[in-house]
């Protein structure tokens, strides 16, 4: 504020060729009353969901109206004492197209100094973010195909099914190796379609249900249209595999986990549900670093994007709601 009053202040002086203290006091408190009135409104737009042009023209707006409100104040000022100003006097409705005018051109003034490269900033981080959730979410994926447990318990499995199962024996040696595959290859990208999604899901639950016969059974309900729909790779990995290992394989019977996709006109709605003991979604759940990590990565990667999260004992049910994209 001091900085623009300053330029403002050499600039009539330029143009005038006098130094007045009283414009000084003007400037300042127009400069005072237009960038409060951008900083407050600044602060309150939802950045996350309104596009970018209706920021611009609520501030552009809210500049204007603050330095036309200004402008007249400081006209009924030289009224109400005309003995200590001289000078044409303006009509009210000039002062009022002048002041937003002179608004907006401040307007412009302080989104080049302060707004852009406070957005700039901003940006930046969230994209550093982004970037940093990406790799944990490639770690988990690693971790889930790579952890040593998981892969001698499946190698025990095709073991015992060599001899009286060759056929599922082999399709389980395969299954694992695609899995393995995967999980040693650099991430091409960071978004990948339903049908990637689901595939690699698969084969994660089918190695999951030989190891845990008769103790575990997967649904898969997943629309047809809906696989050439993209979003975040491997988002719902975390979420099966929570429903597996603190839902259905809780159960002391058979335990059942359902993946559910579709999508309407302009909304891809992903739902992971399992039918174990559940959870209080206001205490931390066993494995819910899972769970911060997905809400966190749709928050970051669409606007419009909602994790929500309901459990009672007998069902857990969490439900991802995306903005609709095609590959």
């Amino acid at each position: 504020m001091l900085i623009t009053t300053a330029v403002l202040w050499l600039l009539d002086w330029v143009s005038t060729g006098r130094l007045d203290v009283r414009e000084a006091l003007g400037i300042a408190a127009w400069v005072s009353a237009v960038l409060g009135a951008l900083t407050v409104v600044a602060h309150r737009l939802d950045t996350q969901r309104m596009p970018v042009w209706r920021q611009l023209l609520a501030l552009a707006l809210t500049a204007g109206i603050a330095s036309s409100l200004t402008h007249l104040a400081a006209l009924l000022l030289v009224m109400a004492l005309p003995e200590s100003f001289d000078g044409p006097r303006q009509t009210f409705g000039a002062t009022a197209v002048v002041g937003f005018f002179d608004g907006d051109a401040l307007f412009g003034f302080w989104a080049l100094l302060v707004e852009l490269p406070r957005r700039i900033g901003a940006e930046r981080r969230l994209e550093q973010e982004r970037h940093a959730l990406r790799q944990e979410a490639e770690l988990a994926r690693i971790r889930a195909a790579l952890e040593p447990h998981f892969v001698l318990n499946t190698l025990n499995t095709i073991a015992g099914l060599v001899t009286e199962e060759p056929r599922e024996a082999r399709n389980l040696i395969a299954t694992l190796g695609d899995l393995l595959r995967d999980a040693m290859q650099e991430p091409r990208r960071h978004r990948h379609t339903v049908r990637e999604e689901v595939s690699w899901l698969r084969g994660f639950a089918r190695i999951l249900e030989s190891r845990h016969v008769g103790r575990l059974a997967f649904e898969w309900d997943v629309d047809r249209s809906a696989e050439s729909c993209v979003l975040p790779a491997l988002l719902l990995q975390p979420l099966l595999e929570n429903a597996v290992h603190h839902g259905a394989l809780l159960r002391p019977d058979r335990g059942r986990v359902a993946l559910r996709i579709a999508h309407d006109a302009d909304r891809l709605r992903c739902i992971v549900e399992d039918d174990g003991p559940g959870f209080d979604p206001g205490s931390a759940r066993p494995g819910g670093r899972g769970l911060d990590l997905v809400r966190r990565r749709i928050a970051l990667e669409a606007a419009h994007a909602s994790l929500r999260v309901d459990a009672k004992p007998g069902r857990t049910r969490v439900e991802i709601v995306l903005p609709k994209r095609t590959a």
